[in-house]
């Protein structure tokens, strides 16, 4: 009787085993990693940490600061900004990762984008502290990440980011609404904006103006997304592969700043072909042979002709 049963229990026995397996394997997948990373990136679970302007979420060790007026400076609930920011960083991560893992719209793109994405996930998942601060017209960038090598005094950027550890992004949320700086001089809002005097003493004093001639940053999954590529490393350079403007462009469907849907069509098509080119990827451990490739490709001249597009 006991052989029988003991028969009878080998098959079930093995496919238990081989399920468990199966769900231990996908756990270390690009999509098992991914899927258990956007569970944790849950606005529920954020938590007041003494001030009323900073929340954290434990599970990835994020914490927000003052962006209750995230993302484009205006009045709302407390909180909402940072559970807004919360939910953008969770829309980037699911249409990025998913991207470079060669499941997005532009299909498989070279492994070693695969591998920046588990990198990128290794980062979110440990238990370093990690910071999204927003700031209110404090700086001339819509955004700005730290650098794993840390910031030069040089940068035009560095008072920001001194005031941040390493990994950080810093919001400013009148770049982001598109609101005009309240730091020019008055003869740069009369030549430069065409403001007449009434206006400027109302920007000065009373509520900022937001001209349409500024841009207002809709796709703000896809900034969060280019900033965190930052964390890795990549930063932006005419002599080496400016991968963060290419995994924007190829995989959150173009420019935030071009508006014609064929113009964006055209140039995410140029920045998935660029980020499939096996010569130049495959060279990513030979900077030098690396850097050659991407001058003699002419993919250098890829930012330039994305800009040549904005809308003025």
């Amino acid at each position: 009787m006991r052989s029988w049963i003991a028969g009878r229990c080998r098959p079930a026995l093995v496919l238990l085993l081989a399920s468990q397996a199966t769900i231990a394997a996908d756990v270390d997948t690009l999509a098992g990693r991914t899927e258990r990373l956007l569970q944790t990136l849950q606005a529920g679970d954020l938590r007041l940490d003494g001030a009323p302007d900073e929340l954290t979420l434990p599970a990835v060790n994020l914490r927000i600061r003052h962006c209750d007026s995230y993302p484009y400076h205006e009045d709302q609930a407390p909180q909402d900004g940072a559970r807004q920011l919360l939910a953008d960083l969770r829309a980037g991560m699911q249409t990025g990762l998913q991207c470079l893992g060669g499941n997005g719209p532009m299909g498989r793109l070279h492994p070693y984008h695969e591998y920046q994405a588990h990198r990128l996930l290794t980062l979110l998942e440990s238990p370093q502290d990690k910071t999204f601060k927003c700031v209110e017209d404090a700086m001339f960038a819509t955004a700005v990440a730290t650098d794993p090598q840390g910031t030069s005094i040089e940068d035009p950027l560095y008072q920001q980011l001194r005031q941040v550890d390493y990994p950080a992004v810093i919001f400013d949320t009148y770049r982001l609404g598109g609101i005009l700086s309240r730091r020019h001089d008055d003869q740069t809002y009369r030549t430069f904006f065409h403001l007449a005097e009434d206006q400027i003493v109302e920007h000065r004093s009373g509520q900022p103006l937001r001209p349409a001639s500024l841009h207002r940053y809709r796709d703000r999954a896809g900034l969060v997304f280019h900033e965190l590529t930052h964390w890795l490393g990549h930063r932006h350079s005419a002599l080496y592969p400016d991968v963060a403007t290419l995994y924007e462009t190829c995989c959150f469907g173009g420019s935030d700043y071009i508006s014609d849907p064929d113009t964006n069509a055209a140039h995410q098509q140029t920045a998935c072909n660029i980020l499939k080119d096996d010569a130049l990827w495959s060279q990513s451990y030979r900077p030098y042979t690396q850097m050659r490739l991407w001058h003699h490709k002419g993919y250098d001249r890829f930012k330039l002709r994305l800009r040549a597009d904005f809308d003025s």
